[in-house]
């Protein structure tokens, strides 16, 4: 099998952009090129890889197993490029909505200040598996539960949980809160990547647990507490990366701690691991 490097390039850009003139822009090279790097690829492995309509273009079901395994490829082959050369190779470090809180900026400055060979890079990926298994991150930071077998992880710290709600919900004027009084009202959960589950109450001893909500994504999730529409339990982490106008954040008196958790497919090597993973618990034990 005769595969390029131009062309897995060019599938990704194609895949990251769903437009062949995008990807042209980002790879510096002409629509046409692009269009016929991938149609050679495609006729190589002997399979669309990606669907072409005049208004759309999305990537097949084939075509997202040859994405994965050619980021994984090209960021092996960067590294191993980058090491050679001497050059600096980013630590790409992912999360779905909160990034490290409060620690963020600090743990970045320290850590690039420290390690100028391998900076640390934050990539927003909202999905369950922080891009992982696409590629896009090495790393990844969660706070909801990870089972696949497919990934490892090590516990970071605890971040205490707060009461998202409308400026002018009955809870907003309330120094502090109980889970019991969130139960009247409809508690919203980021479908994807969210931590509330009715456990929380139950764990808390309470015997009524409030409906739940699912939402799309973080911003969704923003935008209907700020209506009052519904009130969101999260971390407090989620209050110094995601402030909104329009909703406060309260802190909550008996919720269980979430669990921080650095997250790498299993097998990774990265020689950074445990420096990163030192790095970041330092952060969170202070």
């Amino acid at each position: 099998m005769n595969l390029t490097v131009r062309q897995l390039r060019d599938l990704v850009a194609v895949a990251d952009e769903l437009s062949f003139t995008a990807a042209a822009s980002v790879r510096g090279v002409s629509q046409a090129s692009v269009s016929r790097s991938v149609a050679a690829l495609e006729s190589e492995i002997g399979a669309a890889l990606v669907a072409r309509t005049t208004r759309s273009v999305e990537v097949t079901s084939a075509g997202d197993e040859i994405v994965t395994a050619a980021r994984r490829a090209l960021d092996e082959l960067d590294r191993a490029v980058a090491h050679v050369r001497g050059d600096p190779r980013d630590i790409r470090l992912g999360y779905a909505w909160a990034a490290l809180g409060a620690h963020t900026t600090s743990v970045l400055r320290g850590w690039n200040r420290e390690h100028p060979a391998t900076p640390l890079r934050m990539v927003h990926a909202a999905s369950r598996d922080v891009g992982l298994s696409s590629g896009r991150t090495d790393f990844a930071v969660v706070r909801h539960h990870v089972a696949e077998p497919a990934f490892d992880s090590a516990v970071l710290g605890r971040e205490a949980r707060q009461c998202a709600v409308a400026i002018d919900h009955p809870l907003a004027d309330r120094g502090s809160l109980s889970l019991r009084d969130a139960v009247p009202y409809v508690v919203g959960v980021d479908a994807q990547t969210g931590t509330t589950t009715p456990q929380l109450w139950l764990d808390a001893g309470e015997q009524r647990t409030p409906e739940l909500a699912m939402t799309e994504d973080i911003d969704e999730w923003l935008d209907q507490i700020a209506e009052g529409r519904i009130i969101g339990i999260t971390s407090v982490a989620t209050a110094h990366h995601q402030p909104r106008p329009g909703v406060v954040f309260l802190p909550i008196e008996d919720a269980e701690p979430i669990r921080v958790r650095l997250v790498w497919r299993r097998g990774s090597t990265h020689p950074a691991r445990e420096r990163l993973i030192a790095h970041l618990r330092q952060a969170y034990a202070r």
